[in-house]
């Protein structure tokens, strides 16, 4: 539980094996590319590497190919294809091929199928009219004739007797369906306008066969000796894609895994690779574990330069952070990225939200079983729904769950345990004598608050002294042992909590702390050291003091400084109050569901209804209030008194993730 040692890597070669390089580093799977220019901001001669991605075409036409033939094109893994060679212009030269091949059949399956849906359609109008002693020829020879096909509602055939007394209607039926008749009508050229209209108030579509010739059955049979013959074409296209398909399969998932593969470290480490002459600079980040393999693998070409130095030493170059945690408390860094990296050599802080994480929001939301069904959502929510926040809801459910087996709350029942810790010999007064806590208890509650008010002092100052071990290591002597969350900070924090404790408790104290040395020990003189530290931080390191703005701005600045410690100090012991109140605020929403169950005790099934329904909404909304207010503790409270979070995340290059996004 720690942060990575990382070594920054710096490789100068020949341009020409600028590829092989990048896809050595990039099959390690652990190399983050940096741009190399930002280092050498200072050289005039370096450029950045502007040269065309060669793979980026290709790879795109072969895909596009396959969704076309819709064919899915799945990846090696990574052991299939750690040892998979090709040289370049085949690789590329095959994929244009293939995906040359499978677009023309595509594109002739795609005309034929559109011929086959026109001539479909076409018999399907034609045939409606087979029976008819007909020639189409003949009908657009007619000049003082216009005749008609088409189909109206069989409804409206009957009104046609409304029209037997004009000449001009004629109408001769084919065949019809359960909803039209199909026929067709005869109207002088001269009256075509009024029987149009006439047929059009019967709702008479027109079929347009004036591309038909001769008669219908005649048509209609050349019509489908057309499709059958588009049909073949299809069949031919999909059958000559499946051929290929069949024998080339294995070859074209070797050649897109490798396209992919180039394409991604082309995208990420060539492009930050900075050229002068015809020279290439690669600059990045791997784990200290990784440098002899990668050592081992560069050693084969005939490079300029290959160095690997600690990243301690290259502080300047702002190393990217890596933090490494096992089990549970790697859950947890989802909320350490959320709020910021570590910068490089910082603390990880990881393992200590998790921890005091999951002990506040037990102790906040303790009920057995509605944390173990928390915990239950959490691991769907997590490993089903690939949610972060899903898997920090496991160890908080079952915190949740403990702590409601030490209040004695199952689902609200604040009876139903009582039996289990009498007989386990936890029955206390401050459990009435039946369980071990009773949080609702008048001679409880007070103690709650108190408690958590104690909590969190003792949580801050365990935050100051990983802040003062963090701030040695980093060489901030002044921070450490003079600074609000220094040495100083941690007496004089100490000092003013037993001033509140005294405020709070009062005769409740077992000892008097407010006495000469208290006052004296905890509070002045760490105060006095807080207000010249700048001066003792100079000192220290052999620095002269220098004030800036002179003693009257040094005095008022830091004044005023000092008072807002004092002010934080009591804000931040005084949050925590939320964590026994939530203590009190869970128990008495159950209580509130509970009144209204038993409003409804005589009709059983209300009853269960009622506290069903007042479980999972108050399960809801207690978890989502919960984790956002230890959240706050966390970030607002405890953070500030350790951490930064100023670092930038170690990103390896990995082609395949690269390919999920």
């Amino acid at each position: 539980m720690a942060v990575v040692k990382l070594k920054e890597v710096s490789i100068i070669g020949k341009l020409s094996d600028i590829d092989d390089i990048a896809t050595v580093c990039g099959k390690t799977n652990a190399f983050h590319a940096d741009n190399a220019l930002t280092q050498y901001a200072d050289a005039p001669d370096f450029t950045s590497y502007t040269e065309e991605n060669p793979y980026a075409e290709p790879l795109q036409q072969l895909t596009d190919a396959m969704d076309k033939a819709g064919k899915t094109l799945t990846l090696l893994s990574e052991k299939e294809s750690q040892n998979l060679t090709m040289d370049k212009d085949e690789m590329i030269a095959y994929a244009k091929d293939v995906s040359s091949k499978i677009s023309e059949w595509e594109m002739e399956k795609i005309k034929a199928q559109e011929k086959v849906r026109e001539y479909t359609a076409a018999i399907q109008d034609m045939g409606h009219f087979v029976g008819l002693d007909l020639d189409l020829d003949e009908i657009k020879a007619c000049e003082y004739v216009n005749v008609r096909f088409g189909s109206m509602p069989k409804e409206n055939v009957e009104k046609l007797a409304a029209y037997k007394e004009n000449p001009n209607v004629i109408f001769t039926p084919c065949v019809a369906d359960e909803e039209r008749q199909w026929g067709l009508y005869f109207a002088p050229i001269a009256n075509t306008s009024e029987v149009d209209r006439i047929f059009n108030g019967l709702k008479f579509e027109k079929v347009t066969l004036e591309t038909m010739s001769g008669s219908p059955e005649k048509t209609v049979e050349e019509l489908r000796k057309k499709c059958d013959a588009e049909q073949a074409i299809v069949a031919q296209a999909e059958s000559n894609m499946e051929s290929l398909m069949s024998r080339e399969a294995s070859k074209i998932q070797q050649v897109y895994t490798l396209l992919t593969e180039k394409n991604v470290y082309f995208s990420a480490i060539c492009r930050n690779a900075a050229r002068y002459d015809d020279n290439f600079v690669i600059v990045g980040w791997i784990p200290k574990e990784a440098e002899a393999q990668l050592k081992a693998q560069l050693g084969k070409y005939d490079l300029l330069e290959l160095s690997f130095k600690n990243g301690d030493e290259v502080q300047k170059h702002n190393p990217p952070t890596a933090i490494r945690n096992k089990g549970p408390f790697k859950f947890f860094e989802f909320f350490v990225d959320l709020y910021g990296m570590p910068t490089y050599g910082e603390f990880d802080p990881t393992w200590f939200v998790a921890i005091t994480y999951t002990l506040c929001f037990g102790i906040m939301f303790g009920d057995l079983g509605q944390g173990l069904c928390v915990a239950a959502i959490g691991a769907f929510m997590g490993f089903k729904m690939k949610m972060a926040i899903g898997k920090v809801l496991i160890p908080c459910g079952i915190s949740s769950a403990i702590f409601g087996f030490l209040f004695g709350s199952v689902f609200g029942f604040e009876t139903w345990l009582d039996g289990a810790h009498q007989a386990m010999g936890m029955a206390t007064a401050a459990g009435d004598g039946h369980k071990l806590i009773h949080t609702m208890g008048s001679s409880v509650s007070s103690w709650v608050v108190y408690g958590t008010i104690g909590l969190g002092v003792c949580l801050i100052v365990f935050a100051m002294i990983i802040g003062i071990i963090n701030n040695l290591k980093r060489k901030k002597i002044e921070d450490a042992l003079f600074g609000p969350s220094g040495i100083a900070g941690i007496a004089l924090f100490i000092g003013v909590a037993g001033v509140l404790a005294t405020i709070l408790l009062g005769n409740s104290m077992p000892f008097a702390l407010l006495n000469a040395g208290w006052l004296i020990g905890l509070i002045a003189v760490p105060t006095v050291i807080i207000f010249f530290r700048e001066i003792l931080g100079a000192l220290v390191c052999g620095h002269k003091p220098h004030l800036h703005g002179g003693v009257g701005d040094f005095i008022m600045q830091n004044f005023f400084e000092l008072f807002d410690v004092f002010i934080s100090y009591l804000s931040n012991a005084m949050s925590f109050l939320r964590v026994g109140a939530f203590v009190l605020v869970h128990a008495g929403m159950m209580l509130v569901v509970f009144t209204l169950a038993d409003m409804a005790a005589g009709i059983l099934p209300l009853y269960i209804l009622i506290v069903v329904i007042g479980n999972i909404v108050i399960t809801g909304l207690e978890c989502l209030l919960v984790c956002i207010q230890v959240l706050r503790l966390e970030f607002y409270e405890l953070f500030s008194r350790y951490y930064e979070g100023g670092g930038r995340k170690y990103e390896p290059i990995i082609a395949r993730a690269a390919v999920q996004q």
